[in-house]
């Protein structure tokens, strides 16, 4: 499912708290307009280089690496998985992501429809390359979300305490 928000081969680039250049693209296989419980299924293309801070959500994940190999922390240690293997994360387990490979990587997810319609909303179609402004704009939206959704994002101290480089800062209120 695609929306107005979406680059031009179709795919949703997630807004990421990284640089401008290394962003996710996610492809939804299951519409968004069901009940926000109902699963929603979607593919995701993760750049080398990519990172997913420390979060966690009522949501409950199941995720299939379809190609390339991911670094996953499970709320307690890092583990590389690779294509064809599988992680389950059950809903409120602090977890984290990143493409430690040189490679970019593709995963089958399985969530809820509210996560699905939380990462259709954050979104963008902008250019990789945002101006400072634009950026900033980002962030906020971003941030503004998790906290509409009721989703915890670590700091940038969780994430440095567990081996993730932040170069971003939350907003006030967080």
């Amino acid at each position: 499912m695609n929306n107005s928000m979406t680059d031009p081969a179709g795919k949703g680039l997630v807004y990421s708290p990284q640089s401008g250049h290394v962003r996710a693209s996610n492809n939804y296989l299951t519409s968004l307009s069901f009940q926000l419980d109902d699963y929603c299924v979607l593919t995701a293309e993760l750049p080398a280089g990519i990172i997913v801070p420390l979060h966690s959500h009522f949501d409950r994940e199941s995720f299939y690496i379809l190609s390339g190999e991911m670094n996953f922390y499970d709320g307690a240690s890092w583990r590389i998985l690779k294509q064809g293997e599988f992680v389950d994360v059950l809903s409120n387990t602090k977890h984290a992501w990143r493409n430690g490979s040189k490679s970019r990587a593709s995963l089958l997810i399985v969530t809820a429809v509210r996560m699905g319609r939380f990462l259709q909303q954050v979104s963008s179609s902008v250019e990789t390359k945002l101006d400072t402004q634009a950026a900033s704009a980002h962030k906020e939206h971003f941030f503004k979300l998790v906290q509409d959704y009721g989703y915890w994002l670590g700091s940038p101290e969780d994430n440095e305490a567990i081996g993730l480089p932040t170069n971003w800062h939350r907003i006030a209120d967080q």
